[in-house]
């Protein structure tokens, strides 16, 4: 967890693309994310979102920030949006109040945010440096990125797992917490503050076990 920071909790509209288990984690990640927001005095007028599942963070975020614009950048592969969708949804950021963009080709050149945030998207990235980058280049100056991803554990765990299926077994080694901040110094941001937490997910069936990792 980065400071960046960490994500997730909202009721019950997730897609079908989301397991039970992984929609819970991430609405308790985005949680704790906005409770370690509390004590920072901030007041953001621009915010994004990276990615937004489903609108689930977008909404607890104008919450927090009534005033704030929240833009959100889609992600296809998680939320399994569609064309019709993500129209959708750009057609209805134009009518709800503060409701931003949904950005389905990423940040524009010209965009710049106060606050970003991206919740268990960063341990996908095969260049977790260059998305850090990209950040700073958008970030206004005195802004504050918080995120959250999956650490060593998480990989060493689903390859403990005595899965029938072998992919889960070839997981490249997940993100250690120091190398992150490594990355943020380097990438120049200031002040860069990473901390750890687990959280405990048992599973009835190999196969709920195996389509989370997956999904992961």
């Amino acid at each position: 967890m980065g400071y960046g920071t960490k994500p997730a909790h909202w009721g019950a509209e997730y897609t079908d693309s989301m397991t039970t288990s992984l929609s819970w984690l991430r609405a308790e990640i985005q949680e704790r994310i906005l409770n370690k927001l509390e004590p920072i005095k901030l007041s953001p007028k621009r915010i994004l979102l990276e990615p937004d599942f489903s609108g689930l963070n977008r909404r607890a975020f104008i919450r927090r920030f009534p005033g704030a614009q929240v833009d959100s950048i889609a992600d296809s592969q998680i939320q399994g949006a569609t064309p019709f969708r993500i129209k959708l949804q750009q057609a209805l950021s134009r009518i709800l109040p503060n409701s931003g963009r949904l950005l389905d080709q990423g940040i524009p050149a010209d965009a710049s945010y106060d606050l970003i945030l991206s919740n268990l998207s960063l341990q996908s990235r095969s260049n977790p440096g260059a998305w850090l980058a990209n950040c700073h280049q958008h970030l206004t100056e005195g802004g504050l990125i918080s995120f959250a991803y999956l650490g060593p554990d998480t990989g060493k765990e689903l390859r403990n797992a005595n899965l029938e299926a072998g992919h889960l077994q070839a997981l490249p080694g997940a993100l250690d917490m120091h190398d992150i901040g490594d990355a943020l110094v380097q990438n120049r941001y200031s002040d860069p503050v990473m901390d750890m937490e687990y959280l405990y997910l048992e599973y009835e069936t190999e196969q709920a076990l195996y389509k989370d990792g997956l999904a992961l």
